[in-house]
């Protein structure tokens, strides 16, 4: 009697699949910012705007976030 062992393979939510797309946060205040997402914490995000720079978000200070077609 010989059981196999599954390996479970973990699932990504959110925009773990999203690098290198644009994308629009929008502040708990109603501003917003664009930019390139580079990278996604626990407790942050990281984007590049248009101008070059380089940006962390907190998520607690997001409202929504959404990709630019």
């Amino acid at each position: 009697m010989s059981e196999e062992i599954k390996e479970e393979t973990k699932r990504k939510f959110g925009f773990y699949h999203r690098k290198g797309e644009k994308i629009k946060v929008v502040f708990l205040d109603g501003k917003a910012v664009t930019g390139t997402y580079l990278f996604g914490a626990k407790y942050e995000i990281y984007i590049k705007t248009d101008e070059g720079k380089e940006l962390t978000i907190f998520k607690h200070a997001m409202k929504y976030v959404y990709v630019i077609d």
